[in-house]
This record gives C-alpha cells, sequence and structure tokens, in this order.
C-alpha cells in the first residue's frame, strides 16, 4: 500500500511539472518586427509588454501586444529579438492591462536568501549480506520499505543561477524482508533507523521566473539518534555521509512565497555486507530569510 502510494506522489509531482512548464504563452512565428503569439490559455490585452524567454530562461527581447483574437495574438518586438518557440513573461509595470491579465504570474521575487521546511516520503531499499543463524548459510537478503522526513530549509544565491540549500532535521530508513536472519515471518530481516541529517547541496537554477526547474547535488552528514536492526549487527550502524543527487522545481507563489519540490537519490556508503540507497519526493513551504 505504502508503494502504490509513494508511486502516486512520483506521478503527481511529474504532472505537476507538466502543467507548471506548459503554461506560459510561446512564441509562434516572427516576421520582421512582429510575432506571433500562442496564448494557450493565459489573458492578454493590447498594451500588455511581455519578456521573450529563450529555453535557459534569460530575458532576449521585450513585446507588446497590438492585436487578441481568441487565444492567438499579434505583438510588436519593441527591444531585444523574439524567436519561435520562446516563452513569455509578463513585464511587471509594463503599461497596459498586463499586471491585470496575469497578476497571479506577474510577481518577480528578488530575494536572496529563503528559510522554510520540507516534508519528505522515501522509498528506501538495501541489499545486506548475512548468515542464518541456524543453518550458518550465507546469503544476501534483499530488503525495502518507506520512510518519512521532516527538515528546515536554508536557501541562498551564491551566484546568478547558482544557489546553496541547506537542509537539517529528521531522516528516517526503514528496510524489511524475507526470514533468512533465522527468524519466523515474511519481514523478520529489518532495520529501522533514525538520523539526525544536516544536508547541503548546490543547485543550478534554470530560470529566474516564478517557476524555476534546477538539478543539483552534494552530500548529506548522518548521525544515528535511535537504531534497531535483525538484518546487521546495531554495533555497526554509526555516523555516516550519503551521496545525493536530487532535481526539483521552486514554485513561487507570490515574490515572497514559494513551494519547493525535489526528487532526491541517496547513495549510503558500499560496503562488503550492506548497499543502501533512497529515492525520496521532498515539499514544503519557504519565505525570506
Amino acid at each position: 500500500m505504502m508503494r502504490n502510494l509513494y508511486i502516486v506522489l512520483v506521478w503527481s509531482l511529474i504532472l505537476t511539472f507538466h502543467s507548471v512548464f506548459s503554461f506560459a504563452a510561446e512564441v509562434t512565428k516572427v516576421k520582421g518586427g512582429s510575432a506571433l503569439i500562442d496564448l494557450k490559455g493565459d489573458s492578454a490585452s493590447a498594451g500588455d509588454q511581455f519578456f521573450a524567454l529563450s529555453s535557459d530562461g534569460k530575458k532576449r527581447g521585450i513585446l507588446q501586444i497590438t492585436k487578441v483574437k481568441g487565444d492567438k495574438a499579434i505583438a510588436k518586438i519593441t527591444k531585444g529579438k523574439a524567436e519561435a518557440g520562446m516563452t513569455l513573461q509578463a513585464r511587471s509595470g509594463g503599461g497596459g492591462n498586463a499586471s491585470k491579465g496575469r497578476s497571479k504570474h506577474t510577481a518577480q521575487p528578488t530575494g536572496r536568501s529563503y528559510w522554510g521546511g520540507v516534508l519528505g516520503l522515501a522509498m528506501d531499499s538495501m541489499k545486506v549480506r548475512v548468515t542464518n543463524p541456524i543453518t550458518k548459510v550465507a546469503a544476501d537478503a534483499a530488503l525495502s520499505g518507506t520512510s518519512f522526513s521532516a527538515k528546515g530549509l536554508f536557501d541562498y544565491e551564491l551566484f546568478p543561477q547558482i544557489w546553496f540549500r541547506g537542509l537539517g532535521g529528521l531522516e528516517s530508513f526503514s528496510a524489511r524482508g524475507s526470514s533468512i536472519c533465522g527468524t519466523s515471518g515474511t519481514d523478520a530481516c529489518n532495520a529501522s533507523i533514525y538520523y539526525i541529517a544536516a544536508d547541503f547541496l548546490g543547485r543550478y537554477v534554470f530560470s529566474e521566473g516564478n517557476y524555476r526547474p534546477w538539478l543539483g547535488g552534494g552530500m548529506s552528514l548522518m548521525f544515528p539518534a535511535s537504531k534497531s536492526a535483525s538484518a546487521l549487527d546495531s554495533g555497526s550502524i554509526s555516523n555516516t555521509s550519503v551521496i545525493l543527487i536530487s532535481g526539483g522545481l521552486d514554485w513561487f507563489l507570490s515574490p515572497t512565497m514559494y513551494i519547493p519540490i525535489s526528487i532526491e537519490y541517496g547513495l549510503l556508503p558500499k560496503s562488503n555486507e550492506v548497499e543502501a540507497s533512497w529515492i525520496e519526493v521532498r515539499a514544503g513551504l519557504a519565505v525570506p530569510f
């Protein structure tokens, strides 16, 4: 049941990404100093001004709407350039009714540091070499399970499009498997650990608008607060570090609030007896620091 819940959350995140990126109006054709715009269901009127954004999210030109008919519009290129395929972003204070027609999408975040909190749901997996205490036969046990996390968040812009993200709080790891450990039950092999964790991520943010997709990586320092395991010696569970590979989206609801969403792969140190990793979905809320 928990596995199904995890799959639903992952697909929900993917659909959220799709809906976010399919929103922006788009330049479909450029001829001379004019551009044909597909509004994609958004509202606009004559006089509204927009930035033309390239695929990397950078502003390449300014367009002013001259005529609107249904879901199509004609715009004059007043500055810079525009090309077919570029997306549009309303220009704040750009005259006309730009701030009216796109009010919930025109806020331009300008802060360089934010703090907040995130919750996470992870799918954990572990492969451990165990010796059956009854038969004395060693074999690999494949364990899996779900776990949760709750962490504080701090984001800081180091350079344009390069951000640091720090997370700190509770990270759990839980996995169960076959009865190879020598006791009865289908989940007799288990490991349940609660860590106090500090995560350090470098992120490359692809755009500067209200929707900011990113990719990044880093590490987590983890200190066990409680632990229980039949799949391995509890005494061998100690402080550890985890390699993190992550990607996600900062979804700005206003200039001063956004929802941080991410999918993360965590790889724990490998030994001759144990391999462990997780895939985790995180989401939360952040405001200026």
